[in-house]
C-alpha cells in the first residue's frame, strides 16, 4: 500500500523546486497531475542532454509518477478546467512568477472557494509580504542572497554550491509542509495555505553558522572544506585524488594521531582539544597537507580505516552509481518508457517498514495525459477537439 494513494496533486510548478516536490508526492502514491503550457511546457524539457524531444535528463530527474496536461491558463477556458481539476484535487503547487497566480485565476482565494479543504502550496523566492516580493529568483541568485555563497569556497573565491541547494532546501520544506497540512485536514476537514519562500528556506539551512555569528559577533568565513569548529575535518590532497577525514569527536583525535604517526600530539597541549586544535590550525593545517600529499588515497584509506577513523575518497558520480551502497539500497530508479527505453535518476531515500514508494512511472511527453485526465473529469469528445482547435489544450 502507498501512503498517498488516494490523494490528487495538482502540480502547476516548473524548474526543480517544485517538479520536485510534486515527484516526491508521486513516489508515495499521489496522483500527479503536472498542468504544462501548451507547445512549451516545463522550461527544463528543452535543456541538455537529452533523451529525445521533450524528454531532457533534467526533466527525468524530477517528473517522474506524473500526468501530463497541456492547458493555458491565460485563456478563460483554460482557467475554468484548472477550476474543474482542483474541485476534485487535495493538494495545488505553483510556483508561478509574481503576479501570475491572479493572471491565471489561481490565487489562492478563488481556488479555496471551489474546494475549501484544498492544501494550497505557494513556492515563491521572497513570499508575498517580503519586500522582494515582486523579484525573480533562480537558485544561484538565493545562494548568493542567503548567505551560502558567503561560507563555501575559498577565501579569494566565493563558490556556487554544485547542487541546487536552494531549490532543493524549497522543495523539502514544501514537501514536509504539505504532509503536515494533509495531517491537519485529516483530523479537522480544513484545507491549508502554505506559503513557502525559497530564501527562508536557505536561510535555515545556514544553522550553527547564524548561532556561531549571534554567540561570538564575528562573520563566518569561507574556508573551503575546512569547518569553523572542527579540526581536522576537511579533505586533502593525496599522491593521486582526494581524501575527505572527519575527526568529529575527541575520542577520534588520538586514533588519528596514531594513524599518521603522530603519537606525540596526543597528550600535546596545542592539539588537546577541538578549540585548541582550531586555534593551532595555521601550525597544524601545513603539516596534515604535507603528510596526506606522501601517499595515494587507497593508501590512506587503508591506514585511517585500520584504526576506525571516519574518511572516504571524493566519490565522483561514475563512481558513486556503481557504490555497492547505492545497490544494495536500490538508488537507482529505473523508468521503462515506451518509445525512448529505460531512465535512470536517483531513486526516493524513504524505506517504510510496510508502505510502499514507486519510482518506476516514466516521465510523460507535454500533454501526454490531457485527454486522460479530462475526459475523467467528463470532457466528452467534441469538447476535446474544440478546446485543442483553439490551443486551449
Amino acid at each position: 500500500m502507498q501512503p498517498l494513494a488516494d490523494i490528487t496533486v495538482i502540480d502547476a510548478t516548473q524548474a526543480l523546486v517544485g517538479p520536485f516536490a510534486g515527484q516526491t508526492l508521486g513516489d508515495l502514491g499521489a496522483d500527479v497531475i503536472k498542468i504544462e503550457r501548451p507547445g512549451h511546457g516545463d522550461l527544463t524539457r528543452t535543456y541538455s542532454p537529452q533523451y529525445g524531444e521533450e524528454l531532457s535528463a533534467y526533466f527525468v530527474s524530477t517528473n517522474r509518477n506524473k500526468r501530463s496536461v497541456s492547458l493555458d491558463l491565460t485563456t478563460a477556458e483554460g482557467q475554468a478546467i484548472l477550476r474543474d481539476l482542483v474541485e476534485e484535487a487535495d493538494v495545488f503547487i505553483q510556483n508561478f512568477s509574481p503576479g501570475n497566480e491572479e493572471r491565471f485565476g489561481a490565487e489562492y482565494e478563488t481556488l479555496s472557494e471551489i474546494n475549501d479543504e484544498l492544501v494550497y502550496c505557494d513556492i515563491s523566492g521572497y513570499g508575498p509580504d517580503s519586500p522582494y516580493a515582486d523579484r525573480k529568483s533562480f537558485d544561484i541568485i538565493l545562494q548568493g542572497e542567503s548567505g551560502m555563497m558567503s561560507v563555501t569556497g575559498t577565501e579569494d573565491q566565493p563558490a556556487r554550491i554544485g547542487v541546487s541547494i536552494c531549490d532543493l532546501a524549497g522543495a523539502m520544506t514544501s514537501i514536509y509542509s504539505i504532509l503536515t497540512a494533509l495531517y491537519h485536514r485529516e483530523r479537522t476537514g480544513e484545507g491549508e495555505y502554505i506559503d513557502v519562500s525559497l530564501l527562508d528556506a536557505s536561510f535555515q539551512f545556514l544553522g550553527y553558522h547564524v548561532s556561531n555569528y549571534f554567540a561570538t559577533g564575528e562573520n563566518p568565513k569561507r574556508m573551503g572544506t575546512r569547518h569553523p569548529s572542527l579540526m581536522p575535518y576537511q579533505a586533502f590532497e593525496t599522491v593521486d585524488s582526494h581524501i575527505v577525514v572527519g575527526v568529529v569527536s575527541e575520542h577520534i583525535w588520538p586514533k588519528f594521531c596514531r594513524a599518521i604517526d603522530r603519537e606525540e600530539w596526543i597528550d600535546d597541549e596545542r592539539y588537546a582539544t577541538f578549540s585548541d586544535r582550531v586555534e593551532n590550525r595555521d601550525e597544524l593545517d601545513p603539516v596534515l597537507d604535507d603528510m596526506f600529499a606522501e601517499r595515494t588515497t587507497d593508501e590512506w584509506l587503508s591506514i585511517l580505516q585500520a584504526e576506525d577513523v571516519p574518511c572516504t575518497p571524493v566519490q565522483d558520480v561514475e563512481t558513486l552509481v556503481d557504490d555497492p551502497h547505492i545497490e544494495t539500497r536500490d538508488m537507482i530508479a529505473e523508468m521503462d518508457h515506451p518509445d525512448l527505453g529505460t531512465f535512470k535518476s536517483p531513486a526516493n531515500p524513504v524505506n517504510f517498514g510496510s508502505l510502499e514508494t514507486d519510482a518506476e512511472g516514466p516521465p510523460p511527453r507535454l500533454g501526454e495525459h490531457t485527454d486522460e485526465v479530462l475526459t475523467e473529469l467528463g470532457y466528452d469528445a467534441d469538447e476535446l477537439e474544440r478546446l485543442q482547435a483553439e490551443d486551449v489544450i
